[in-house]
């Protein structure tokens, strides 16, 4: 196997424990079922060692043929880490609500080793930076070094912002749309694309919808009622839920036409912006395009992606990945 592009970290024995998940409302999350975050020991000023166990099955974060996790695994349980340390450490009240503006992380291969006895035990050397903080307000910056089972392999950095209910209120109507683009059409014949062709086992998986004759462009496919990317009520589209939709647009994409199946690509570094909230209601369209190779990586396949709503962009990301056997998706789809 090639060296590591990440330097393997001296991980010295800590308190962190791995007996069971932190409490759910600390990371936001209505299913104990969807909590991966199990401990966090301060060990200086902004720096976090957090503990994280990964399940060898997932009923969303699926594993591939060989058991490697799916790369959007390792982004839930950072962004998890961030909701934990700013309500643990930082003092921020459980009512105060989470605004991610941003995301960017590198993994290095098609993650975590196969056939293993046991669950995954995550460790995330944490670096915050706090921007700005009074009561109404936190805004900080997060990198996490990931280590699975022993051996560094990504990192994740987050940055977001935590406010009261009533600057929450008022950043929320800021973003709303106006009322003339409230009957913004979604593409004309979109039709749902089905799980095999996106690296999903379920339909309820899929975030994207088709347009004939329209390339490179599909609806956001939205299920309410799904048990991960809608875990709790939400007012806005949930940014997960976007970048999930981000991928498969980026899998159809990086592919190509007449090439292998979707299935095949696998994440590996990205960054991801945030600039409005989604309303849930209205139609919102995914748009891609093929992007160069990512630099000091060569052979991966990138595209930039977008979400519209109306006039307005939600979010846009330059995502790479590889193509890989079949036998060895981290992405999970049904052969």
């Amino acid at each position: 196997m090639a060296r590591s592009m990440f330097p393997e970290a001296a991980l010295p024995p800590s308190e962190l424990s791995y007996d069971s998940c932190v409490p759910r409302t600390l990371v936001h999350k209505r299913a104990v079922s969807e909590v991966f975050v199990t401990d966090a020991v301060r060990q200086g000023p902004g720096r976090f060692a957090i503990a994280a166990q990964w399940p060898r099955d997932h009923v969303f974060f699926q594993p591939g043929a060989e058991g490697t996790s799916d790369p959007l695994l390792w982004i839930e349980t950072v962004r998890q880490a961030g909701i934990y340390l700013s309500h643990r450490f930082y003092d921020v009240p459980l009512n105060h609500p989470f605004v991610l503006a941003s995301l960017d992380f590198s993994l290095e291969d098609a993650q975590p080793p196969t056939h293993v006895p046991a669950p995954h035990a995550v460790r995330l050397d944490t670096t915050c930076d706090v921007k700005a903080q009074d009561a109404r307000r936190l805004s900080m910056a997060l990198e996490a070094v990931v280590s699975v089972d022993g051996r560094t392999r990504g990192r994740v950095g987050l940055t977001w912002q935590a406010v009261d209910p009533r600057r929450y209120d008022v950043l929320r109507r800021r973003n709303s749309p106006p009322s003339e683009n409230a009957d913004a059409p979604a593409i004309a014949g979109a039709v749902a694309l089905p799980p095999e062709a996106v690296g999903r086992r379920y339909d309820r998986d899929v975030t994207l919808a088709s347009a004939l004759g329209t390339a490179r462009a599909w609806n956001l496919r939205l299920d309410p009622d799904h048990p991960v990317l809608f875990d709790h009520a939400c007012d806005h589209i949930p940014g997960m839920a976007l970048l999930e939709s981000f991928c498969q647009a980026s899998a159809l994409t990086s592919v190509g036409s007449g090439g292998p199946a979707p299935r095949v690509w696998t994440l590996q570094s990205g960054s991801v912006h945030f600039t409005c909230f989604g309303e849930p209601d209205l139609p919102v369209v995914i748009t891609a395009r093929p992007e160069p190779a990512a630099p000091g990586r060569p052979g991966t396949r990138g595209s930039r992606v977008a979400a519209i709503q109306g006039d307005r962009p939600l979010a846009s990301a330059v995502l790479h990945g590889t193509l890989m056997r079949p036998e060895s998706i981290a992405r999970g789809g049904a052969a």
